[in-house]
């Protein structure tokens, strides 16, 4: 079934970009070299980012910087968000020298109504629906959405320069937290104190205390215990394990404190949880990185229909949006297509149930 997902690998035009939308779940902490845009279309998502620790909407953005550590939890059950992973070297003719720019920032309450927020969520709609085509036309438009969304972006949240000492700071921050976090994943089955994270890098337990949450934007004990929720949900979901094997194997020392923090992440019991997932049919996906989700998604579709809607209003009558008279065309296009479609599926429906109609009489007429 075919999916959400494309990819483009232009490096001769340094254009290489990755989009998708897909379920987020269990906790998961990471940096990567690409700038990441995330739009939650579904659901509620905590993300933790350059030590800020904010609770995302439906409809917010957030914005994270290239090597920036980041997480999510999903906060609701089915909660699902749509991602741009853009390699920074394509706003290099730009904003150069690139190392000394800052990139970042979120919407909230106040913000994901504004207009520019608006016009990002309908560009990043409309580059899903063209990305990855072989089409030239759709490849121009393509990549037209894309500009106009970075210049939307950052008008929203406009990027930073940074100095120079300050820039230094952060390299040799990220490779501290590369040493304590590689130690966590290592050893998170032990008995891990901020003691054991001293000796690691030799710095006081205090200092690393503070330090650990402006980076990651939790406690380091919350860390630690988000990591073992995660691990053990894998076993508890893909194994016949108990729950009281569950929880020793993955440093809890006891079913009640496994209880406890499985409660806090997802809002019901070990069990309640292993049941569920295995009623659903899902175990096996628990073991993917990530679950992209299907194209066929009704609820997807009507999110990305409804961002579209609302791009091609907030167009309407201005000529000050780059390139809107042929985006106008396209949108127009795109939302036609999606009402003959629809009206395909009712007409066959309706043919189909004239045939059982029918059937019904006959029988009826046999008795």
């Amino acid at each position: 079934m075919d999916k959400y997902y494309y990819e483009l690998n232009k490096p001769a035009r340094t254009l290489i970009i990755r989009q998708y939308i897909y379920r987020i779940g269990q906790y998961r902490y990471n940096w990567h070299q690409a700038l990441e845009i995330l739009l939650v279309m579904k659901g509620r998502v905590e993300m933790s980012c350059g030590g800020k620790t904010v609770m995302m909407e439906e409809d917010d953005l957030i914005l994270i910087d290239s090597n920036v550590g980041h997480a999510s939890l999903a906060r609701e059950e089915d909660s699902a968000a749509m991602v741009i992973h853009l390699e920074p070297e394509y706003l290099e003719e730009y904003y150069y020298p690139l190392k000394n720019w800052k990139f970042s920032g979120f919407t909230d309450s106040l913000t994901r109504n504004k207009k520019e927020a608006l016009e990002i969520r309908g560009a990043m709609a409309f580059m899903m629906a063209c990305g990855g085509s072989d089409n030239p036309g759709d490849r121009l438009l393509h990549e037209q959405e894309l500009n106009r969304l970075l210049l939307l972006l950052f008008r929203l949240f406009p990027p930073a320069r940074q100095a120079d000492m300050e820039l230094g700071r952060t390299e040799k921050q990220k490779d501290l937290m590369e040493r304590l976090l590689e130690y966590v994943e290592k050893n998170y089955r032990e008995k891990i104190t901020l003691q054991d994270l001293s000796r690691v890098c030799r710095y006081n337990p205090s200092y690393l205390s503070v330090y650990f949450k402006n980076q990651v934007g939790i406690n380091f004990y919350d860390y630690l215990t988000r990591i073992r929720v995660r691990e053990a949900t894998l076993e508890l979901c893909s194994t016949d394990n108990t729950v009281l094997d569950v929880a020793h194997s993955h440093g809890f020392p006891d079913v009640k404190a496994f209880n406890t923090a499985f409660r806090k992440t997802f809002g019901k019991s070990p069990m309640e949880y292993r049941r569920q997932i295995l009623a659903e049919n899902r175990g096996k996906e628990l073991l993917e990185k990530r679950e992209f989700l299907p194209v066929d998604d009704e609820s997807i579709n009507r999110k990305l229909t409804g961002y579209e809607r609302e791009l091609l209003e907030t167009c309407m009558g201005r000529e000050d949006v780059f390139g809107s008279r042929l985006l106008k065309k396209e949108l127009v296009k795109s939302l036609k297509k999606q009402v003959d479609d629809s009206s395909r599926q009712l007409e066959t429906f309706l043919e189909k149930a004239g045939k059982i109609q029918k059937t019904a009489e006959e029988l009826a007429d046999l008795f």
